[in-house]
């Protein structure tokens, strides 16, 4: 029985000296996981009033776009093939996992215009 002990002791002792051991030390840095991209736009009388006009961002990274739209309309990120309404009056804010490499437009279907140009580099 004694030496049951013993051996248990001296396990939870080694076990316990590996854990402390193999455990990372902590960075400076958290981990924020994906970049993130974040723009706001308003648009008045189917014009962008402000907002960047090109967005640039690395694959992986989400996207992030607040509009402010006097009229209704409709977001359309081409080359992702989605869209997203917005309601006059109303800030909408949406979001996109960038998973493609390239150029895209993000136009307003109703006004006709490109609100911005999103450029996504490879990683």
């Amino acid at each position: 029985m004694r030496r049951s002990v013993i051996f248990l002791a001296v396990n939870v002792v080694v076990l316990g000296a590996l854990a402390w051991w193999l455990v990372p030390e902590p960075t400076d840095r958290p981990d924020t996981g994906a970049d993130r991209v974040r723009a706001a736009f308003e648009v008045q009388d189917g014009r962008r009033v402000t907002g960047p006009p090109v967005l640039s961002a690395r694959k992986g990274a989400v996207l992030e776009i607040q509009i402010a739209s006097d009229r209704d309309d409709e977001l359309h990120m081409h080359g992702y093939d989605r869209t997203w309404p917005l309601r006059g009056g109303e800030t909408r804010t949406v979001t996109l996992v960038l998973d493609q490499a390239g150029r895209f437009s993000a136009e307003l279907h109703h006004a006709g215009i490109e609100l911005t140009a999103l450029e996504v580099r490879p990683q």
